[in-house]
């Protein structure tokens, strides 16, 4: 019997009818031409991370189950909800990092995870999470990081519930981007995120 429902939001939108649905949010070209779509990265993941969780009966739900770049506040409020109807939910957000202009790929790369500055719950889902997803992914480990002044991410700040916020990469670094667009390392920042749920659902929070 799952203890939480893991409420997963895979940041920013996917693409319809061929057209990507954020602006920015994507690496650079590849030499073959293709682009990593942040938002498309985000939903991949997520999926990877609700089938782990179907299938070992771990409750869940996807707040943006549509390819449209819900709002924060949408996503927020979607959450706020049913905590408050449910109490006993988790909020985590997974994404993929940038820096720089966005035209090459030479900015730093690594893997972190996020928490809000005033919440223990915050912080123990990021310490746990955290070496998971720098022994799966091999990325350099920049370690775990309070939501303060420079990386106020709403929704750390506005969501009512234990919340963690994953950046798995940086598109704007060749070897990090390259990783990204495989299945087998999707696959792994997945299973990081699981292990996380499963340690959580073991020994709560």
């Amino acid at each position: 019997m799952s203890r939480y429902t893991w409420l997963l939001d895979p940041g920013h939108g996917g693409i319809i009818n061929g057209v990507y649905q954020t602006a920015g949010k994507r690496s650079p070209k590849f030499p073959d031409g293709k682009v990593l779509y942040e938002g498309v990265f985000n939903r991949d993941v997520v999926g990877r991370i609700i089938k782990l969780c179907q299938d070992n009966d771990i409750d869940n739900i996807n707040l943006v189950d549509t390819n449209e770049d819900m709002s924060l506040r949408h996503r927020v409020t979607k959450a706020n909800l049913f905590h408050k109807e449910n109490r006993n939910s988790i909020y985590v957000s997974v994404h993929a990092n940038a820096f720089g202009n966005g035209k090459d790929f030479n900015s730093a790369g690594g893997i972190c995870s996020f928490h809000h500055h005033k919440s223990r719950s915050g912080k123990k889902l990021a310490e746990i999470l955290q070496p998971h997803l720098a022994a799966k992914t091999g990325f350099k480990d920049r370690g775990v990081i309070a939501n303060d002044r420079w990386a106020n991410f709403y929704v750390l700040r506005k969501t009512w519930m234990p919340a963690v916020l994953s950046e798995n990469g940086f598109m704007t670094n060749l070897a990090n981007a390259e990783a990204l667009m495989t299945c087998c390392v999707r696959q792994k920042i997945a299973q990081a995120h699981f292990a996380m749920i499963q340690k959580v659902e073991e020994s709560g929070l």
